[in-house]
């Protein structure tokens, strides 16, 4: 999926020591035919943020997003927990 992303530069440095794998890697999230979106809200965030969890090389990840303009912006991206699992494969 072709989609304009951004992100902190400074978080994606972060998230590629915590996780892995850069903030970047969220919107290949999207190819996955089964993803699932979900809400992932927090009166704190002042506003609407959103998880996707989709399937890559065999293994569930999610990115928690928000959409701003035309662009999706990445917060954070890593292995799924086992609710967010659960949760896709009940979906699908």
């Amino acid at each position: 999926m072709l989609m304009d992303i951004e992100f902190d530069t400074a978080k994606d440095a972060s998230n590629r020591d915590k996780h892995g794998v850069s903030l970047a890697f969220g919107a290949v999230l999207f190819d996955d035919p089964d993803h699932i979106v979900l809400s992932s809200a927090r009166p704190i965030d002042g506003e609407d943020r959103f998880k996707v969890v989709g399937m890559v090389e065999g293994k569930l990840w999610t990115a928690v997003h928000v959409v701003r303009g035309n662009a999706t912006r990445f917060i954070s991206v890593r292995r799924s927990n086992d609710g967010e699992e659960r949760i896709y494969r009940a979906a699908g």
